[in-house]
């Protein structure tokens, strides 16, 4: 059987029932007729991709309306299903952030401070930098502190895993440089997972408490995200569900997912009908809903840009009532992304092969055709920009880094031998 018929042949979509509501606080809903007609070109398109699965959720009126499936978990295995995990790599970072927020909003942090003060298994170097001004959470929490470090490389299986303080002070085992700051905070943007991997760091000294359990407690349990987990790796019980990774070519990567240690930055593992509960929550926040994750200052607080349209975790875009948040996130054999309205629609999308964002925008136009959407992602550019940008850059850092080491060890055995 051709894949794109096999693709076709396993297609799931479940529709769920909307929540009530007046005809004038309403959007006319396409049919599921419309809908599925309107996705009918998927199958095809991730068979040119080389994309083994997709997986989709539809917020619509304020609700999950749908989700779908599209292809294999694993090639000559199971098909991928609503309950498929994959990995959602940089989208962690929103998560964190709301986490964040309900601790500022508990009183145990402060956006503003100096993050020195929570700081205690490791701190943050000092230099001409930090001298004039002190780098704060909100500041972490935008990318504009000046952290170094843009993307790290996650670890193959068996290979050993340093710890996030190993990570943060560049040493043995880590395959990065050390976290530090090379700009004035508060002076520029730029996307630099370093932000996150500090703040996971200063959420543990803060609270005790290990990072997974924590965002557990914080975010995912409240919002009944209970296909979601920040473990790393991730557990054994969970593995049947995960959707393996594949290259550009359609080949699974060797040894199957790769660890992260920062788990804020890379680790989460999740679901679209998860990430679809998340921006509701969001959206629920800013609705100023009874129960909802953070009361409205703090979620308008939240999608408030700080430069270049980065928020406090997301980033920002559209106008008035096309105004939404959204975040890429790529791990490699992972791609996923989602954007949201301030109010009403939605969609999340998850595949098991990063280079699938041209194949996302394709499904993303055919909705907002259904939808009506005018303001919504049209260019690949919010998939890989800043952040493809960010991991070249660190590759050249890292080897910049490399040699700097080497040459010094050179350096001092030559003195040696003197």
């Amino acid at each position: 059987m051709r894949l794109s018929a096999l693709l076709s042949a396993i297609a799931l979509i479940t529709f769920t029932t909307l929540a009530s509501g007046t005809a004038a606080e309403r959007v006319t809903s396409p049919s599921v007729q419309d809908i599925q007609q309107s996705l009918r070109f998927a199958p095809g398109r991730m068979a040119h991709y080389h994309v083994p699965g997709l997986s989709l959720a539809c917020i619509h009126n304020g609700t999950l309306q749908w989700t779908q499936a599209f292809g294999v978990a694993r090639v000559g295995g199971e098909p991928v299903t609503p309950e498929t995990l994959f990995q959602a790599s940089s989208i962690g970072m929103p998560v964190t952030a709301v986490a964040v927020l309900r601790l500022v909003e508990q009183g145990k942090l402060n956006l503003d401070a100096d993050v020195s003060q929570y700081l205690r298994s490791w701190k943050l170097p000092t230099n001409r930098f930090t001298e004039q001004k002190k780098v704060t959470l909100r500041e972490l929490l935008s990318h504009t502190a000046g952290t170094t470090v843009h993307g790290f490389e996650d670890y193959a299986a068996g290979e050993k895993v340093p710890t996030l303080v190993q990570v943060l002070n560049g040493e043995s085992r880590a395959n990065s440089a050390p976290v530090t700051i090379d700009f004035v905070p508060g002076s520029q943007f730029r996307y630099a997972g370093g932000n996150y991997a500090i703040i996971q760091q200063m959420l543990t000294d803060v609270t005790s408490e290990p990072f997974p359990e924590l965002m557990q407690e914080l975010v995912l349990q409240p919002l009944h995200m209970v296909h979601s987990t920040f473990q790393q790796p991730i557990p054994e019980k969970l593995r049947p569900l995960v959707g393996i990774p594949y290259d550009k070519d359609g080949n699974a990567i060797p040894g199957g997912p790769h660890t992260s240690p920062m788990t804020a930055v890379a680790g989460l593992w999740t679901t679209p009908s998860d990430l679809a509960l998340f921006a509701l929550a969001i959206q629920d926040a800013l609705a100023g809903k009874p129960g909802a994750i953070v009361s409205p200052s703090t979620a308008h607080e939240m999608l408030r840009p700080v430069r270049e349209n980065y928020a406090l975790g997301f980033v920002i875009d559209g106008n008035g009532p096309s105004r939404y948040f959204f975040h890429p996130g790529a791990n490699l054999g992972y791609l996923s992304f989602f954007f949201a309205y301030e109010k009403g629609d939605g969609v999340v999308l998850m595949s098991n092969q990063q280079y699938s964002k041209a194949l996302m925008l394709e499904v993303i136009h055919a909705l907002a055709k259904q939808y009506g959407w005018t303001e919504f992602p049209t260019d690949e550019s919010r998939f890989s920009n800043p952040w493809i940008i960010g991991l070249v850059c660190s590759c050249i850092v890292l080897a910049t880094y490399s040699l700097f080491r080497l040459f010094r060890v050179v350096r001092h055995r030559k003195r040696s031998s003197l």
